[in-house]
């Protein structure tokens, strides 16, 4: 046997460099510096704020109450429980994407109380097996999820959580168990469970939240009087969601904070979705995200979306690109013309002067936005207790139908509101009148003090206006008196317009034509008939609903006939739409051949037309002899394209696709 030297032996040596260790430069976008993004994180930070307070004030309620029933519960001996499972219902309504963060700040509000907290969702507890070791494994392993495990899932039992409850938690701590969406999970699974709990419970305190989606019926339905005898239940409810979204858009979309404005279909898409699809203000906040983003992506003209006193900074940071590109505004373009004809001159502005008439036309738009918004408060208050509420009942209804109509005169609805309001009674109006004061008085604008005169002068007149008809003189047409048809009916219109009215009557429309003519008409006109709207407004319906609602087929579409657009390389670049260049990739070049295709499809010449485009012989002549990996990349492309649909076999004949597009 040969001697083998220990100096060739190979030894395993522990190095200082670790998977990941190596620390990489962040390089920050060049974006980052960009007006129209230190615009946008400005307004978008203010916006967030606003939703956290929105989201403080919703929840608190609940909260509370769910803090004060476990701290009770904390207090009590465990020998004076009778074997009851402390169990609070949360009717959290049917917004499924937004009830984790409920549950997240339910956990944060009781982690003074308790660290011990689990929760558990029906995706993860399809049996009894797996929603027992679950709420064990998060409960044991709650407070080091990231280090190394104290208990494996597979070793997570009630004997284990006992063994581990009695060594590592006080006697009085309780252990809380949420079961997010009670609807989800099968009710035999459920019971079981519960029933389980309810054997350990002279030992261990349990308390089970439930968030129902949809009325507590729910629970009775699903679990057996056996098992809803061992809960102690407390009822919890949350706030409707269209009124949660109600204080969202009061507070974002309506607030004279926010600069940025949601208009016509863009504003009708966000809420349509909201109402008819998942009910989810978390998915309507990111929608509306989407729009601010698409607002001010790549255009600094936007940057001057921002608070008035910093408006002139952010123009002074402009380039006279910038300045140009603004002066095209179609609006602007507007204004500068009657500007000009005002007085009477043609020549171009320079820029230092059309910097002072952009900085008039954005004070002006700032002051309209803020009374627009009080006075749609107004219009709202007046209109929407009016029988079937033809306006609608909800702020955002009225709101959607200012901002997408070009005249409110011209709108329907309102002609019937106007019309039904000469119906109300003394004490009616004059009880909206004097609200539709408080809230001009809330927010005191020096421009509409003449408002405030005028309404004052007309309540007083509807409040001493009597009720008494004055008697007037009546025309009577004789018998013999002979007329003709257009004079008979030119005498009576007259004898209808001059009935006598009580002074009662004339005050009220009086007040309501003052309304209609001096207030509504004047100061609810649609934003995108101010100068300079686009800066400030956002009202593409389509280009939100093609980021927001994308549609799956046309993108496929698009993608396979012009592949440039996402792989963004010379070589897919195509001439024309008809072009098929040998340089697209084999799935392109196979769909833009199915589409040159009737119903049915021959794979024979298929296959040939797709050799002629990627290995072309002579003139177009037919290829038998096919080079293998050329008809393997053709068989990869078909079965790539009948992957996603757009080809299935064909029964009639074996040597044909069809076509399902």
């Amino acid at each position: 046997m040969d001697n083998v030297s220990v100096s060739k032996g190979v030894f395993v040596h522990k190095g200082s460099y670790k998977i990941g260790d190596k620390n990489t430069k962040f390089v920050a976008p060049d974006y980052l510096t960009e007006p129209w993004y230190l615009s946008y994180e400005e307004t978008w930070t203010t916006i967030q704020n606003a939703i956290e307070n929105i989201r403080s004030t919703v929840f608190q309620q609940i909260l509370d109450g769910i803090e004060h029933f476990v701290f009770n519960f904390k207090e009590k001996s465990i020998e004076s429980l009778g074997n009851e499972i402390q169990t609070a219902i949360v009717l959290t309504g049917i917004n499924v994407p937004d009830h984790a963060i409920m549950f997240t700040s339910i956990i944060s509000k009781l982690e003074p109380i308790t660290k011990h907290t689990a929760v558990i969702w029906s995706r993860d507890s399809n049996n009894l097996k797996s929603i027992l070791e679950e709420t064990i494994f998060q409960l044991i392993n709650h407070e080091n999820m990231d280090e190394n495990e104290q208990v494996k899932k597979s070793q997570c039992n009630m004997r284990a959580l006992k063994y581990w409850y009695q060594n590592h938690c006080q006697s009085d701590d309780p252990l809380i168990i949420i079961i997010s969406d009670f609807e989800s999970f099968l009710p035999a699974v459920l019971r079981d469970f519960i029933l389980i709990l309810s054997s350990y419970s002279s030992s261990i305190k349990f308390v089970v939240i439930f968030g129902v989606a949809t009325t507590l019926h729910a629970v009775h339905r699903s679990l057996t009087y056996d098992v809803t005898s061992k809960l102690n239940v407390q009822v919890f409810h949350i706030k409707t969601q269209i009124n949660i979204l109600s204080d969202v858009l009061e507070n974002i979309i309506f607030s004279p904070k926010i600069p940025f404005m949601l208009t016509g279909r863009a504003f009708q898409l966000l809420t349509d979705m909201f109402l008819f699809y998942d009910f989810s203000v978390e998915n309507f906040l990111q929608s509306y995200k989407i729009c601010m983003i698409q607002h001010f992506y790549g255009n600094n003209i936007n940057s001057l979306c921002c608070d008035l006193k910093h408006a002139k900074a952010r123009m002074s940071a402009l380039t006279d690109e910038d300045i140009e590109e603004i002066k095209k505004l179609p609006s602007v373009v507007k204004y500068i013309k009657q500007f000009q004809r005002d007085r009477d001159t043609n020549e171009s502005l320079k820029n230092e002067e059309f910097k002072e008439l952009l900085f008039t036309m954005l004070k002006q738009f700032h002051r309209y936005a803020y009374r627009f918004m009080r006075i749609l408060r107004c219009l709202h208050d007046l209109m929407s207790a009016l029988p079937n509420a033809p306006m609608g009942k909800q702020l955002r209804e009225f709101y959607s139908k200012l901002v997408c109509v070009n005249d409110l005169r011209d709108c329907n609805e309102y002609k019937d509101c106007l019309q039904l309001l000469s119906f109300l009674s003394r004490q009616q109006l004059l009880s909206h009148l004097n609200s539709i004061l408080s809230i001009i008085n809330e927010f005191p604008d020096l421009g509409i003090q003449d408002v405030k005169v005028n309404l004052q002068s007309h309540i007083k007149k509807i409040e001493s206006a009597s009720l008494e008809e004055a008697v007037a003189p009546t025309e009577i047409i004789s018998s013999g008196e002979r007329l003709n048809r257009l004079q008979l009916k030119e005498k009576l219109l007259k004898m209808s317009q001059t009935h006598s009215r009580s002074p009662y009557k004339q005050a009220q429309l009086d007040a309501i034509d003052f309304l209609d003519r001096s207030v509504f008409s004047v100061y609810l006109t649609n934003p995108n008939r101010m100068p300079a709207h686009e800066i400030f407004c956002f009202s593409d319906g389509s280009l939100a609903r093609q980021h927001i609602r994308g549609s799956l087929r046309a993108a496929v579409h698009m993608g396979l006939n012009d592949p440039q657009v996402y792989l963004n390389c010379g070589c897919c670049k195509l001439e024309n739409d008809e072009a098929i260049p040998s340089t697209l990739p084999d799935l392109s070049i196979i769909y833009k051949l199915h589409l040159e295709s009737r119903k049915l499809i021959n794979m024979y010449d298929w296959l040939q037309a797709f050799l002629i485009i990627v290995n072309p012989v002579g003139e177009a002549k037919e290829q038998r002899d096919v080079d293998p990996k050329l008809q393997a990349r053709f068989t990869q492309a078909v079965a790539e394209l009948e992957f996603l649909g757009f080809i299935k076999s064909s029964r009639k004949k074996t040597d044909h696709v069809k076509r399902l597009v």
